[in-house]
């Protein structure tokens, strides 16, 4: 209260009293209980005060967070930018392959894969482009290209690229690698019906791997479930193998 007393209200220099100075010389005599305290800062206690004090700090602070928000803004719209131009060179691509002319298609889709990275056009580029290299029996090549993607693609797509990846280890007789891998892609996916698929492809490939045993547990998981899509014909496959065993 003191301090915020000095602030308001300074007295006049002919005002000071004697015994004011006597007791200033005394202060400075003795340094002892009072005056060996240190002197309280004086908080501000209105808006103006707070700015004077405060204005170079308050300014500094403000262009910084102004800089840091359009900087946000300018990086989420240029990648806007460039997931609509991928977008648009997918769709070119993508025409071009349906319509047959699939060397032209894996040209224009090697651009997107090299140029738009990351993006969900780019990334559904490199596994159009797979399945083009496994149609022509190239699965290292494919399932490379599958890899490289997945490290940078959007996560709603690496469920889709592991399953690809692991069709390809099954294209090239890898049951283990691709029983694996479907699993992963099992792991990865969003919803109860594409991880029903992937662990039925699972399955497949463990029994092709020489493991029954683990593709019953889960076809006997899925077929428990009345409300899988796929419980009709996982009791069928486990039917199947317990007649085997």
């Amino acid at each position: 209260m003191e301090a915020a007393f000095l602030l308001r209200f300074r007295v006049p220099r002919g005002e000071l009293t004697q015994g004011h100075e006597s007791h200033t010389r005394q202060t400075r005599m003795t340094k002892t209980g009072e005056a060996a305290r240190p002197i309280p800062t004086i908080e501000p206690e209105t808006l103006g005060e707070t700015w004077l004090i405060y204005q170079k700090q308050i300014i500094v602070g403000a262009i910084l967070i102004a800089a840091s928000v359009g900087g946000l803004w300018l990086w989420r719209r240029s990648g806007q930018i460039r997931e609509e131009k991928a977008s648009v060179a997918y769709q070119s691509a993508e025409a071009t392959f349906s319509a047959g002319n699939k060397p032209l298609a894996q040209s224009e889709l090697e651009k997107i894969t090299t140029r738009y990275t990351g993006t969900a056009s780019g990334t559904q580029a490199s596994m159009l482009m797979a399945q083009i290299l496994f149609d022509q029996g190239k699965y290292a090549e494919g399932i490379t290209q599958l890899q490289t993607a997945a490290g940078k693609a959007p996560a709603a797509l690496r469920s889709g690229l592991e399953a690809l990846i692991a069709g390809g280890q099954e294209g090239s007789g890898k049951s283990a690698d691709a029983a694996a891998t479907f699993g992963k892609a099992a792991s990865l996916a969003q919803f109860r019906v594409d991880r029903d698929m992937y662990r039925m492809d699972q399955a497949r490939n463990l029994v092709a791997a020489g493991d029954p045993a683990a593709a019953m547990k889960i076809y006997e998981e899925i077929g428990s479930r009345d409300d899988s899509p796929y419980a009709g014909e996982s009791k069928v496959r486990l039917g199947e193998l317990t007649v085997k065993r």
